[in-house]
C-alpha cells in the first residue's frame, strides 16, 4: 500500500531554566499520540480513491496520501551556569505525534464486497501509520540515550550555547529518523509494485485462458450451426422424396432416404455433444470472468 504517509514536521522549541544546584544529567521523555479522521466517500474503489485524492492529505500536490503521521519534538533544559560556562543537568523531551486516518462517511452505501475491501484497506492504512509512529518513537529513544551518554556543556555564561548543543543532537537524530521513514516507504513501494506485477500476471494468465475458451466456444457454435444447416438440407431431401413417391418409396429411393435419416441422426448426436461441451465451456468461461473481476478488484485496492 503506497500512500506516501509519514511526512514529518520535526522541530525544537526550547524552554530554558537556569539552576545553580549541581546534579547529574538526566533525560525525561514524554510522548503523546493523537488521532484525527477525515471523511472518505464513494461506493467503488475508483470513487473512494478519487475522494482520498481530493483531500490532498499532507498538502503535496499530485499525491494521494491515505494517511499521514506528523511529529514534533520540544524540549526544556535545566542548565547550571558558573559564569564561565553552562552545563545541562536535566532535559525533558516532549514528542507529540498526530496520526491522520481515513474514515468512510457512508459505510452503509457500499455493497458487502466493497465494504469488506475498504475495511481491509483502512486497517492497512492504520498499520502503516503506526509503523511510522514506531519509527518516530525509536528515534526518540535513541535521542534520549545519546543525550544521556554525554555531558552537554559549552563555554560562556549564557545557556543559549548549551541549548544549541541540544538542538544539534536533535537535528542529527531527526535526519536519521527521517531516513528510516523514507526507507520504509521505499520498501513498501517495492512491495506494492511486486504485488501489482503478480496480480497483473495473474490477470494475463486468466485472459489467455479465457481467450482459448472463447475460441473453442465460437468453434462449437459454428459447428452446431453448420450441422443444423446440413441436417435441414437432408430433411428437405427426405421431404422431397416423400412428396414424389409417398410412403411407398422404391428400393433405391428408400435406401437413400434411410442414409439421409441415419446422417441426420448422427448429426443430431454430434450437435448434442457439441452443445453440451459448449455449455460446460460457457460455465467455465463465466467462472473465469468472475475470477478475473476478483483479481481486478484486488489490484484496484493494491496501492
Amino acid at each position: 500500500m503506497l500512500h506516501r504517509a509519514g511526512r514529518l514536521a520535526l522541530g525544537a522549541v526550547a524552554t530554558l531554566m537556569l539552576c545553580d544546584a549541581a546534579a547529574a544529567t538526566t533525560v525525561r521523555v514524554e510522548t503523546d499520540v493523537q488521532e484525527r479522521f477525515y471523511d472518505v466517500r464513494g461506493t467503488s474503489a475508483d470513487e473512494i480513491f478519487a475522494s482520498i485524492g481530493r483531500k490532498r492529505l499532507g498538502g503535496e500536490a499530485g499525491l494521494s496520501a491515505s494517511g499521514l503521521t506528523e511529529s514534533e519534538i520540544a524540549f526544556s533544559l535545566s542548565v547550571r551556569s558558573d559564569g564561565a560556562s553552562c552545563r545541562v543537568e536535566a532535559i525533558t523531551l516532549r514528542a507529540d505525534v498526530l496520526v491522520t486516518l481515513p474514515k468512510h462517511a457512508w459505510p452503509s452505501r457500499m455493497n458487502t464486497t466493497t465494504r469488506r475491501q475498504w475495511e481491509a484497506y483502512e486497517a492497512l492504512v492504520e498499520f502503516h501509520e503506526y509503523r511510522h509512529v514506531e519509527i518516530e518513537f525509536r528515534g526518540v529513544q535513541e535521542l534520549q540515550a545519546a543525550l544521556e551518554r554525554q555531558t552537554i556543556e559549552a563555554p560562556g555564561a549564557s545557556a543559549e550555547a548549551c541549548n544549541a548543543q541540544v538542538e544539534r543532537l536533535i537535528d542529527e537524530q531527526t535526519r536519521r529518523t527521517r531516513g528510516r521513514h523514507e526507507e520504509f516507504h521505499r520498501e513498501e513501494a517495492a512491495a506494492v509494485r511486486s504485488a501489482q506485477s503478480a496480480l497483473l500476471a495473474e490477470i494475463g494468465a486468466i485472459d489467455e485462458g479465457l481467450g482459448r475458451q472463447k475460441g473453442e466456444i465460437d468453434r462449437l457454435v459454428a459447428l452446431v450451426a453448420q450441422h443444423d444447416a446440413e441436417r435441414a438440407r437432408y430433411a428437405a431431401r427426405i421431404d422431397d422424396l416423400t412428396d414424389r413417391f409417398g410412403n411407398a418409396l422404391p428400393p433405391p429411393e428408400f435406401a437413400h432416404a434411410r442414409e439421409l435419416a441415419d446422417a441426420i441422426e448422427l448429426l443430431t448426436a454430434e450437435m448434442d455433444e457439441a452443445i453440451a461441451t459448449r455449455n460446460a465451456l460457457v460455465e467455465t468461461y463465466n467462472a473465469g470472468l468472475d475470477e478475473r473481476r476478483g483479481v481486478q478488484q484486488r489490484l484496484s485496492w493494491t496501492r
